[in-house]
């Protein structure tokens, strides 16, 4: 009983003390489309939104992740989400058609941790995570990132 009440408070405690800015966009490198286009929106203090947009001279690759974000310590949140995926891949240059075009859909998981500045409008994440693609083959990996985040005024 003593443990389920001090689970509660301390979940309860940490609820309170959640979201530090509402919208963020910036820069994501990640090992599935290397280097994106990346936005954080904040529903509420511990629910928001991320997507992720990038790619190459041959494919468009699209990430959304709904995450749930709680903080750690200071000004160090923790996260966890999930989403879809979904790009175009081309034996040509994106722009061009090819009988290689082809349709990628999946999903992947999310864990990570962000640091945003204390004094400056900035924030820095790492996450890690599966991803499962289903189109056009079923394959498993494993997907990280690294982004670098303006917070929006």
């Amino acid at each position: 009983m003593k443990y389920s009440l001090l689970t509660f408070s301390l979940f309860f405690f940490l609820t309170l003390f959640g979201q530090r800015y509402s919208n963020s966009v910036g820069l994501r490198f990640a090992n599935i489309g290397y280097t994106q286009i990346n936005g954080k929106h904040f529903m509420n203090a511990n629910n928001a939104v991320e997507i992720s947009l990038g790619g190459s001279s041959n494919y468009v690759w699209m990430q959304g992740n709904y995450e749930w974000q709680h903080p750690l310590v200071n000004d160090v949140d923790y996260y966890f989400g999930a989403g879809p995926g979904l790009g175009i891949v081309s034996g040509n240059p994106i722009m061009q058609n090819s009988a290689n075009d082809r349709f990628m859909f999946g999903m992947n998981g999310v864990v990570g941790v962000e640091y945003t500045l204390p004094d400056y409008p900035f924030t820095f994440s790492f996450e890690s995570g599966p991803y499962l693609q289903i189109i056009p083959s079923l394959n498993l990996g494993w997907n990280f990132g690294l982004a670098a985040r303006y917070v929006l005024p």
